[in-house]
């Protein structure tokens, strides 16, 4: 569409009205285009119309292009939504996105500046609006987590998209207040850049307030963590940790379960050190 015919969309797309017509309730808006490299006569998507949309890149299954030529094209399964749960799932969306965008104020609104990106998926208020319905949306629907980050980076572009799917995964994460008061009874996420993310926070918390049997149950976690998990997490963790240790406090039993981990990681640290440092020297050589 040329941009005269783009900026007479721009209130039909957001608004549903056609002159003094209200487009019915159960109308839904739906766009399809070819990229400008691969279309006729095309024109990028103008910055306010773009803004308007959900982009979701279309990619073709080989098993399910080969299916469908064959005569049995996928059905389409629609989400249902959980009533009884949607008022949560919007609390849940509005403090995800406000807490995130109080933490990065400079995405609330930001214009690309190229042409080609103007003509996708941007952060301004109204999509973050959009992003917010989304999120609650998905959520009340029981939606995967590869589903929610397609809808999000179509909507606010990909850089900010996977911002907030980072900040989403942080938001699940355990209060390092209560791991410490329980540090046996604790349940630790099983990916391991979400457990290291639970284990710095658990050692901030004892920084921030230093007692003895703070420390120790934070050794207790971490101890927790190795055998349940990779122990290779534990290491940063356990280094910053033991720096906390004053003078007058007894080093606890559950270090010695760490002190192999650590070592083996050292080990394997200045061993990938030496290779470097080989490699290095064998490419000086042959210069």
């Amino acid at each position: 569409a040329p941009p005269a015919v783009q900026a007479a969309l721009l209130r039909l797309v957001l608004e549903r009205r056609i002159g003094a017509l209200r487009l019915p309730p159960g109308v839904r808006i739906v766009a399809a285009a070819n990229p400008r490299s691969s279309a006729a006569d095309g024109w990028e998507l103008s910055p306010p119309l773009a803004n308007r949309f959900v982009h979701l890149q279309w990619t073709h299954d080989q098993d399910v292009v080969v299916r469908g030529l064959g005569g049995t094209w996928p059905r389409a399964a629609l989400p249902s939504l959980d009533p009884g749960g949607l008022d949560g799932a919007v609390r849940y969306a509005r403090r995800a996105v406000c807490e995130f965008l109080t933490a990065r104020p400079g995405l609330v609104h930001r214009l690309p500046s190229g042409e080609t990106r103007r003509g996708g998926a941007w952060p301004s208020p109204r999509s973050w609006e959009m992003t917010l319905c989304l999120i609650a949306f998905a959520t009340a629907a029981g939606s995967s987590r590869e589903v929610l980050s397609l809808l999000v980076r179509g909507t606010v572009g990909d850089g900010p998209g996977l911002e907030l799917m980072a900040s989403l995964d942080r938001m699940d994460l355990p209060d390092p207040e209560t791991l410490l008061a329980d540090p046996a009874g604790a349940v630790l996420p099983e990916r391991g850049d979400l457990r290291q993310a639970v284990l710095d926070g658990v050692v901030a918390a004892v920084r921030k307030r230093p007692e003895k049997s703070r420390w120790d149950s934070a050794w207790a976690l971490l101890a927790r963590a190795m055998e349940t998990g990779a122990p290779d997490v534990v290491v940063v963790p356990a280094t910053t940790l033991a720096t906390l240790r004053q003078q007058d406090w007894d080093i606890p039993a559950s270090i010695e379960r760490l002190a192999g981990a650590m070592s083996l990681s050292r080990r394997a640290d200045r061993a990938a050190d030496r290779a470097a440092a080989r490699l290095a020297g064998t490419a000086r050589t042959s210069g």
